[in-house]
């Protein structure tokens, strides 16, 4: 075969590679897409709607409002720990009466008071605390402080996870409700 005949067969050997490649470019199509998946989160605020600090306690009841609100993404049980005390360490807190008259919240062996729902992302529990009541302010309580801190604990209502964060073998309520104000 002379070389004439040669590169005339490699052009069109070259031509049909081409174009078969161009073809199936034509034919072809991409497509692509992201899939985000996002966990939620636990997050609470402390409210006490309408509480003003009270400087000269005397004899009787204050109100004393403590609720809780999930401002967190996902669905959230509560539970919250009163730590009531006063500025001397040494006087004893049996003069004071904290008043939780509400059925909604459970108070466990733990010294933690469970909210017996989950919360949505936005809601408020029912109120924990009502109000305090003073029963005996003799004179070793004068010029002290009463405080009452407030410790609010939420772990996600799915999958178990209070077993692992809260260490319980199971929830001291029936589980898997959810707070309907």
């Amino acid at each position: 075969m002379n070389m004439k005949k040669k590169v005339i067969l490699f052009s069109i050997v070259l031509l049909i590679i081409l174009l078969t490649g161009t073809t199936l470019a034509w034919f072809s199509s991409a497509d692509s897409k992201i899939n985000t998946f996002k966990t939620g989160t636990v997050e609470l605020e402390i409210l006490e709607p309408g509480f003003t600090d009270i400087d000269d306690v005397q004899l009787g009841t204050y109100d004393k409002n403590i609720k809780i609100k999930n401002t967190g993404t996902g669905t959230t049980y509560v539970r919250v720990r009163l730590i009531p005390q006063w500025s001397e360490p040494s006087l004893p807190i049996s003069n004071v009466q904290l008043n939780l008259d509400n059925d909604d919240w459970l108070l466990h062996t733990d010294g933690y008071y469970y909210f017996k729902y989950y919360l949505k992302s936005g809601q408020d529990t029912s109120l924990l605390l009502n109000s305090v009541t003073f029963t005996d302010l003799g004179p070793e309580y004068e010029n002290k402080t009463f405080t009452i801190k407030v410790v609010a604990e939420g772990v996600q209502a799915s999958n178990g996870a209070w077993r692992d964060v809260w260490g319980l073998t199971e929830l001291p309520f029936k589980g898997d409700r959810q707070w309907k104000p």
